[in-house]
């Protein structure tokens, strides 16, 4: 069991350890299952959810209220074609930055390609300026994710699974589904629209362990490591703590994950990534551009996490 070291507040207090549930039997998923509407693909299960209009009524009256406490001279960073939540790290960066939130793309504005999509729509990338931040991420699938990953490391998360002996993990291509099947392949008909991956096992103990790093510009700006229980592969993140970069990561590895993010057009997002157990190689499973709030991160902690981003930001903006 991790034990995870205290911190310090913002009020520069020492908080009190924090420690991953006791009460959590190996095994117990944090977080309930998968629901029957999760499989659904995309575009479909947005629609029949009502995800996106949802989205957009919350996303726009929470910056209208945020817009109203900045002066009317405030540097400005249009979001397009959709807008971010309230909660999500860029809502929190761009309150620390003091920057409005605007939704058309203008010359002599920045502009960020914000879609929480898989695929960007090829309309409103013909919208996007050429300096966009990441206007060259318009595909975040898990074939284009393995695909450039191999591209930059030199081997291979995706495999052909009717020749592929041993197991091996089967998800959508969308992203941020949070679902998917172990299985032991080779298996004789592999299921359209779906990715298959060489299973990475990341177990540390009763848990499994990934890294999260955050991607602002040309640098990590933070890194996260975050706990799920054995076996929950897919689902049930009981903790995400930021740690220095290199603690999870050696230089060589850093340079591979910044490599990796400029082929995938990457100037904000959040990467997810496993290494592997047995021979230590570390894989990138999923990318991130409309990143969300970490997951059950310690409260004290927020501040620091946020500071650092906003930081690393306002270099990439200028």
């Amino acid at each position: 069991m991790p034990q995870v070291l205290s911190g310090q507040s913002q009020r520069g207090e020492v908080a009190q350890p924090i420690r991953l549930p006791e009460d959590l039997a190996p095994g117990e998923p944090a977080s309930p299952p998968p629901k029957a509407l999760d499989f659904i693909p995309q575009p479909w299960h947005a629609r029949l959810t009502g995800r996106r209009p949802r989205r957009w009524w919350h996303a726009t009256r929470a910056i209208a209220r945020y817009n109203a406490t900045l002066h009317a001279d405030a540097a400005v960073l249009n979001f397009f074609p959709m807008r971010p939540q309230p909660q999500a790290p860029i809502s929190l960066i761009m309150r620390r930055l003091a920057m409005r939130v605007g939704f058309r793309p203008r010359a002599g504005e920045p502009t960020i390609a914000w879609d929480s999509d898989t695929w960007f729509s090829s309309r409103s990338a013909r919208r996007l300026a050429p300096d966009a931040i990441n206007g060259r991420c318009l595909d975040v699938s898990k074939s284009k994710v393995a695909t450039v990953f191999e591209q930059v490391a030199g081997y291979a998360l995706a495999v052909d699974p009717t020749g592929f002996e041993g197991r091996m993990v089967i998800k959508p291509e969308e992203n941020a589904r949070n679902v998917g099947r172990i299985v032991d392949g080779p298996i004789a008909r592999p299921e359209r629209g779906k990715a298959y991956e060489r299973l990475v096992d990341c177990r540390d103990g009763d848990y499994l362990v990934t890294g999260r790093p955050v991607i602002i510009g040309s640098q990590i700006a933070i890194a996260y490591r975050k706990w799920r229980p054995y076996p929950s592969w897919f689902v049930g993140c009981v903790l995400s703590l930021p740690v220095p970069v290199s603690e999870l990561f050696s230089a060589s590895e850093q340079a591979l994950l910044l490599r990796f993010a400029a082929e995938m057009g990457m100037d904000y997002g959040e990467l997810d990534v496993l290494r592997d157990r047995d021979s230590g190689l570390i894989y990138v499973v999923d990318a991130n551009r409309t990143p969300g709030p970490p997951r059950n991160l310690p409260a004290h902690m927020a501040g620091p996490t946020f500071d650092a981003m906003a930081d690393a930001f306002r270099e990439l903006v200028g």
